[in-house]
């Protein structure tokens, strides 16, 4: 009988839910409007520190060049283009992903970090 009750629920549920969130809105993207702020900087200085732990590298964070936004169930998915330094070598920039929870002890997780390859940058050029 319980588990009569639970499908009910959920047939009743799962289309309202559905419904008050179409996917094109789920899947909007919000560009990062000043790259400078304070927020944006903390997180690539996060992604960055996280990496070099991670790796066990010493790169050394200069700037956000651009950047992106996507609101999910699980928090903020931010997509950042960075500018690092890697010891003598010039700087380059990374593409990061890091998801921003909120809450808890940690709510910065980092998804990915890596070097943009220097045929996007060619192929781009305006």
């Amino acid at each position: 009988m319980r588990l009569q009750w639970v499908i009910a629920v959920l047939v009743l549920v799962v289309p309202l839910v559905t419904a008050a969130a179409p996917d094109e809105v789920l899947e909007t993207w919000d560009p990062v409007q000043n790259t400078s702020e304070p927020y944006w900087i903390n997180t690539a200085e996060f992604a960055v520190t996280s990496y070099n732990k991670h790796e066990k590298k010493n790169l050394v964070f200069e700037s956000v060049v651009k950047g992106k936004t996507r609101y999910e169930v699980t928090g903020l998915y931010i997509v950042l283009v960075i500018k690092v330094k890697d010891g003598s070598l010039p700087s380059a920039n990374y593409d990061v992903a890091v998801r921003d929870k909120y809450a808890g002890p940690n709510p910065l997780d980092l998804i990915y970090f890596r070097k943009r390859p220097l045929k996007f940058y060619l192929d781009n050029v305006q």
